[in-house]
């Protein structure tokens, strides 16, 4: 029972982590671009749009780290 707990764990946190891909990939595209401007305007926009990606980013380790307290606490 509790290696399937772990498993399935195992499961969903590399999913998360799959996920971060995408958003991290963004946030360092548009902070590039922002910055290959040089525009003032250019770069608060990459920089609003970085936040909001950062935003996701967050969620995404926020649902991971609660997943692992879970788990901790099934095995407490």
């Amino acid at each position: 029972m509790e290696g399937m707990l772990v498993g399935k764990l195992v499961e969903q946190i590399d999913g998360l982590l799959h996920g971060l891909c995408q958003p991290l990939t963004v946030l360092q595209c548009r902070l590039a671009l922002g910055e290959l401007s040089g525009e003032p305007s250019a770069m608060r926009t990459a920089i609003g749009a970085a936040l909001g990606e950062c935003a996701r980013l967050n969620e995404k380790v926020g649902a991971m780290r609660e997943m692992l307290q879970a788990a901790e606490r099934q095995g407490s």
